[in-house]
């Protein structure tokens, strides 16, 4: 064999054409990104976070639904691909169960902030472990769910409060004798009797002879309802009412505006939708909820098994400053009200007035 039978053939010069082909085959690989070459480099970075916010009633109350909305928006600003999901209308307890398995087998993290979709959450979060879960507005313990959930009832008890203030002060127009409140739901939930008992308790503080009625239309997304229980309230000698009815709440803004009454709003800032004539609002920082969860799955520090809850002292709920009503009323206002209302804050937060929480401390220790 000759010696130099082990050594490689020396490599041909390129041709014009060939350089010219080698360039328009380079350009068409870039272009489409074909693996074009065996060793060709994986694509860099990991896919953004799939994000479904699961909603079983519709937005546009100005409520609860958009809160949590908004909060969907504010994360869009992160790596995620971001989408809101609203369920069937009149969807049956099945139907809820087969729209969130759909949504928690196409994506990386699902958050809910509802009553059926919590049980949904409950009951189908085992047979997703792949999957991370965010509820919001209740607590359900498992290694694969991160819950926020509110001491609402503080911001109630404030509310209430200044409701009981407010019924006593005859000065005003559209305030009767009565010293009576009215409270109007959507639905009989956990969440809303422990909003109402706060509410009742700040009543009768500042009033022990205040009678707060209340009403149950149902639905949350029953508009003519709203309207039909608010005007049986006022019909009752309500002349405050709170406001916490879904879609319904707008007819019942609309009776209250008719009536000359007055009304509390829940969920977000509410105080301009019938100015002057909006006490407060309970404010429930749901968009921030949202927010913190998709963000801490987005960076890697999502907690499961952990229950956060939001209250009057991390500011995660609240009542609105009153300001609208307090320019209207001027010098009619309930004396004394903003101190009031300062000193049972500080009550509140300091521990010096502890409030039972109506709501189930976590739906279930699981998984």
């Amino acid at each position: 064999m000759p010696h130099n039978a082990l050594l490689p053939s020396p490599v041909p010069a390129a041709t014009p054409f060939l350089t010219l082909l080698c360039c328009v085959v380079l350009s068409f690989c870039i272009t489409v990104g074909a693996p074009c070459a065996a060793g060709a480099a994986p694509a860099t970075g990991t896919p953004p976070l799939r994000v479904a916010l699961l909603l079983e009633h519709p937005a546009g109350d100005g409520g609860w639904s958009d809160a949590l909305l908004r909060g969907l928006e504010r994360a869009r600003k992160l790596p995620v691909e971001a989408e809101a999901l609203v369920a069937p209308a009149q969807a049956d307890s099945a139907a809820i169960q087969d729209f969130f398995r759909n949504a928690a087998a196409n994506h990386d993290l699902v958050l809910v902030g509802s009553d059926r979709l919590h049980e949904a959450l409950r009951n189908n979060a085992a047979n997703f472990r792949k999957t991370k879960f965010g509820c919001i507005d209740a607590g359900v313990r498992a290694p694969n769910i991160m819950s926020v959930t509110f001491a609402d009832e503080q911001a109630a008890y404030l509310a209430g409060a200044a409701a009981a203030m407010l019924t006593a002060q005859t000065t005003l127009p559209g305030i009767n004798a009565d010293r009576t409140i009215g409270w109007l739901s959507g639905e009989d939930v956990p969440a809303m009797r422990s909003l109402l008992n706060g509410f009742v308790e700040g009543a009768r503080l500042v009033d022990p002879e205040v009678r707060v009625i209340n009403r149950i239309t149902g639905s949350f997304t029953d508009a003519a309802a709203g309207g039909k229980a608010a005007r049986e309230l006022l019909d009752q000698g309500a002349d405050v009412l709170v406001l916490a009815c879904g879609l319904g709440n707008g007819p019942a803004l609309q009776e209250a505006a008719n009536r000359g009454a007055y009304v509390i709003g829940l969920d977000q800032n509410q105080d301009t939708k019938l100015p002057g004539r909006v006490l407060t609002s309970i404010v429930k920082k749901a968009d921030d909820a949202v927010y913190d969860i998709v963000a801490a799955a987005a960076a890697g520090n999502f907690k499961g098994k952990e229950i956060l809850v939001r209250d009057l002292k991390n500011g995660g709920v609240d009542i609105t400053d009153m300001g609208p009503f307090r320019t209207s009323a001027g010098k009619d206002a309930p004396a004394g009200m903003v101190r009031r209302l300062r000193e049972l804050r500080s009550e509140l937060t300091n521990g010096g007035i502890r409030l039972k929480s109506l709501r189930e401390k976590t739906l279930c220790d699981c998984l």
